[in-house]
């Protein structure tokens, strides 16, 4: 096969490279981008992550860009006494997440058996048990799992999925992975192992960045390398559900969109690709790539998620049933 075209891991179609050379997140780190003409997903090669590389984000997540948001979030949800509808008034996939838990238990739950596959820091664990949802997070991080027990309380698990799944074979009713599949080498194999730990008739909840969103074109607007290993569109979720012989349902986000504003800009890969790397081979943050937010020192966490609540609220809405995020619901 031609060295500009590769066979997609994912279904196997005919992948065509779309951007050679692309730096990536962590010191002297260069990926290659493809987008396959079958199932419509873009994916990076090497198709490859390091472990370690997570425990050196959580360890100092505050300071990097793009995951300072969470750390902001980790501390707001402990502050507030309805975290869940606060994490949802402020970013779609929480909002999504809420809706879908409502629409497949309703507002009488049964005390459903919930598992957070890639819980992060901990504040949707925390919150989803502060709502009433009987949660656990599992991630495989320790430096984020250690945080998080430390903030929240005894709701987390470190540990491997693939391990995980042996001791939990069909154990809960719902499992929840949010903004995590992008970072999976073998996503088909990931979504399939996460599914034996449902009960029959169960509900997997999926969000995950949207590539149907954004322009036909766009080489990649996902977070960059070995962060993010894929972009999906609607089409791929599709073709994975189905060729595990499952069913799923895409959110409708119209409800969404209608009331809050969404930043839907494409960017240049020229502009993606400034300021790269964000860590030094040491793990250590790149000292320029720092994040420093003059609002993040002065003001009180709730007043700064007040104030991004007011920007949402206020901007220019485009009401759609899409958004920057796909929700998708797989039943077992």
């Amino acid at each position: 096969m031609n060295k500009d075209f590769k066979i997609c891991p994912l279904c196997g179609g005919e992948a065509v490279q779309t951007y050679a050379g692309m730096k990536g997140y962590t010191e002297k780190s260069k990926f290659d981008i493809y987008e396959c003409t079958k199932c419509d997903a873009s994916f990076v090669d090497p198709l490859s992550s390091d472990e370690s590389m997570y425990n050196h984000i959580y360890r100092q997540a505050e300071l990097i860009p793009g995951y300072r948001r969470y750390s902001r979030f980790a501390e707001l949800v402990t502050k507030v006494s309805r975290p869940l509808d606060v994490l949802a008034n402020l970013e779609n996939t929480y909002w999504a997440v809420r809706k879908s838990l409502i629409d497949i238990f309703g507002d009488s739950m049964k005390n459903p058996s919930i598992l957070e596959v890639g819980s992060g820091l901990g504040y949707l664990t925390y919150s989803l048990n502060k709502a009433g949802y009987k949660t656990l997070g599992l991630d495989i991080s320790r430096e984020a799992v250690s945080k998080a027990k430390d903030r929240y309380g005894d709701f987390y698990e470190a540990g491997d999925l693939f391990i995980f799944s042996k001791e939990h074979p069909k154990r809960y009713d719902c499992i929840i992975m949010t903004e995590l599949l992008e970072h999976i080498e073998n996503p088909k194999g990931f979504i399939e192992v996460t599914l034996s730990m449902l009960k029959d008739g169960g509900s997997l909840i999926i969000t995950t960045p949207n590539k149907t969103k954004s322009k036909k074109g766009i080489i990649w607007q996902s977070d960059v390398p070995p962060v993010h290993l894929w972009w999906f569109s609607e089409k791929s979720i599709h073709m994975i559900t189905e060729s595990l012989g499952k069913t799923c349902k895409f959110i409708d986000f119209t409800q969404y969109t209608k009331k809050f504003f969404e930043h839907s800009v494409d960017h240049s890969m020229e502009r993606i690709q400034k300021g790269l790397p964000v860590l030094l081979a040491n793990g250590n943050v790149v000292p320029e790539r720092m994040y420093h937010n003059v609002k993040s020192k002065l003001f009180d966490v709730r007043l700064h998620s007040f104030l991004r609540y007011v920007k949402i609220r206020l901007g220019k809405k485009t009401t759609s049933a899409r958004s920057s995020s796909i929700c998708v619901v797989i039943t077992n």
